[in-house]
């Protein structure tokens, strides 16, 4: 009888706003899998249309965010200002003072005084976190660091000191989640060593379970998605090659070519975008949205909770 309860309930719920938010409370919060799967958020996290409200809710509520950056890193956060002002409700609040405030975002955000990741190996990024963890930051649980210009001119043993770096402040801080990050786009197209040293982030966070906020990969598509942008010499600044010439300055510009073609949209609201188009900045933050929510416990928009019903059963303990 109380199984039989326990699965009434749980249909209830899979039938309203398709049971996302409160069937989580009671349906295991993962599928059992034998190493940690890795969170990849690209081009295709930017519609928070997807995202349930609650699990907005529960990253202000869960994460204490510290963010190293210089001027490209803070597109993100230019953007999230944006969203931030133009959404009723105060859904997406957040400060950049790590304040821990109720409803609020704590975003530690640190612009040009730490630096960012560096050049070909420097650590120096690495020690500046842990004097910050050990420290002021002692509060934190999401670190984030991003490049500058220093994937472009990296090398593979410079990629793998960072990523040897950050898989070494994982095991040492356990309670801290630590985002990896690509470069961005620098229009060398798909062969050329921007591509390829992010090839080998992508290729190790998939591998290893990490998560990544593929700052490369969100700027290489419009919101339509259609066109790689980056195979197209793609620039940080939504430049490509449209006319075959493998030289991206002065040819073309994604962003401003769909914003003129979808007038008024909120994507292309503007703001100050260090290096870029609004629309950039406008992507990133939703996407840095969608990161946050899957941190705080959010599955994705492909995880179906009906899947779950016969473990639901299954519970000796119910």
């Amino acid at each position: 009888m109380k199984r039989l309860s326990y699965l009434l309930l749980t249909l209830t719920l899979l039938m309203t706003s398709g049971g996302e938010m409160v069937a989580a409370a009671f349906i295991p919060a993962s599928p059992p899998a034998a190493a940690p799967q890795a969170i990849i958020i690209d081009h295709t996290c930017t519609d928070l249309d997807r995202v349930p409200a609650y699990w907005i809710q529960q990253a202000k509520a869960q994460l204490r965010l510290f963010y190293g950056h210089t001027s490209h890193g803070s597109q993100p956060v230019s953007g999230m200002g944006v969203l931030m002002d133009n959404t009723p409700g105060g859904l997406y609040d957040f400060n950049t003072d790590g304040a821990i405030q109720p409803g609020v975002l704590s975003l530690d955000d640190h612009y040009g005084d730490m630096g960012d990741l560096g050049h070909d190996g420097d650590l120096t990024w690495a020690d500046n976190t842990r004097s910050y963890l050990e420290g002021s930051g002692s509060n934190r649980n999401v670190v984030i660091w991003s490049w500058c210009g220093g994937v472009s001119d990296n090398t593979e043993e410079g990629i793998n000191a960072y990523l040897h770096a950050m898989s070494q402040l994982e095991t040492d801080y356990p309670g801290v989640t630590f985002i990896y990050m690509t470069g961005h786009l620098d229009g060398t197209g798909a062969d050329g060593n921007l591509n390829v040293r992010n090839d080998q982030i992508r290729e190790y966070c998939r591998a290893n379970g990490k998560v990544l906020f593929d700052f490369a990969d969100i700027e290489s598509y419009d919101p339509d998605g259609d066109t790689d942008y980056m195979a197209l010499y793609g620039t940080d600044g939504c430049e490509y090659d449209s006319d075959g010439d493998q030289n991206p300055w002065g040819d073309a510009n994604w962003a401003t070519e769909w914003c003129d073609a979808h007038p008024g949209d909120p994507l292309c609201e503007w703001c100050d975008c260090a290096h870029s188009e609004a629309l950039n900045c406008n992507l990133k933050a939703r996407a840095f949205w969608w990161m946050l929510a899957r941190l705080a416990g959010w599955l994705g928009p492909a995880y179906n909770y009906r899947l779950y019903l016969p473990l639901i059963l299954s519970r000796a303990d119910w």
